[in-house]
Formats: C-alpha cells, sequence, structure tokens
C-alpha cells in the first residue's frame, strides 16, 4: 500500500501529550510533514505546516459553505454514480452543517474517474475535540 510514514506521526499516541510534546513528535518525522495524503488521524492534519491549510473560518456556517463549495466543484468527476445523486449530497452538507455547529471534524473522500482521489476535510481547532492538546497551526 502507500508510506505509512506519510500518513501518521513517527510514533502513535493513544493519550494526550503536551502541545510541545506533539510539535517534537511531528517534527521527527519529515514525510509525514511534507505530505499532503491525509493523515490515519483527521486531528494530525494540525501537526502539518501552516503553509498545508487552504482556508480559516471563526463560524462554522462559513466553514460548512467552503466545504459544500469544494465538494460540488469536484463532484462531476465521482466515479459512483450514488455519489452524485442531488439527494444524498443534500443528506451530506445537512450533516455538514451539523458536525460543524457541533464542533466536529468534516472529512470526505471520494474515488473520481480515471485514477484520482479527492479528500475535503474541515479540521476543527477550537480546540480539537478528539485531541484538544495539538495546537493550532495559525495563531
Amino acid at each position: 500500500m502507500d508510506d505509512e510514514s506519510a500518513r501518521r506521526p513517527p510514533h502513535m499516541v493513544v493519550r494526550d501529550i503536551s502541545a510541545q510534546e506533539w510539535k517534537q513528535i511531528a517534527a521527527a518525522s519529515p514525510a509525514f510533514m511534507a505530505s499532503e495524503v491525509p493523515p490515519l488521524e483527521v486531528p494530525h492534519w494540525l501537526l502539518r505546516p501552516a503553509k498545508m491549510i487552504k482556508a480559516t473560518f471563526e463560524a462554522p456556517d462559513r466553514a460548512s459553505a467552503w466545504y459544500k463549495r469544494q465538494v460540488s466543484e469536484v463532484s462531476p468527476s465521482f466515479a459512483a454514480h450514488h455519489d452524485k445523486v442531488s439527494s444524498r449530497q443534500a443528506e451530506w452538507f445537512a450533516n455538514v452543517d451539523g458536525r460543524l455547529r457541533w464542533g466536529g471534524d468534516v472529512v470526505g473522500g471520494w474515488y473520481l474517474r480515471g485514477t484520482g482521489f479527492a479528500s475535503v476535510q474541515v479540521v476543527a481547532c477550537s480546540p480539537n475535540r478528539i485531541r484538544p492538546t495539538i495546537p493550532c497551526p495559525v495563531h
């Protein structure tokens, strides 16, 4: 499969550790820090360099609108017909709204026609509900 070092920090952490320890762990893996491949844990995006951030939002509705635009742009290329169905997309988008209002992360991934894969993610950082000690990359 693919190179695991690009998808996770070098040490699997099962407990909360300090922000400084998170930074040290991430820095120990150049492959992880440079990769644009989605990490195994969504909050691990927060360990990657701030230059990888496509957009930031204070309000959940703005984050939701951005997510919907990103998905809508790639949806004509979805490989699976059922992923293109408008009622299915409306259901996803309703779930996105609720999840972001709650302060959760939103992750979507779709195979595209050909050999591509689209991954659209919104990662909460106020703090993150799963890994609250990972610092926000932009502050």
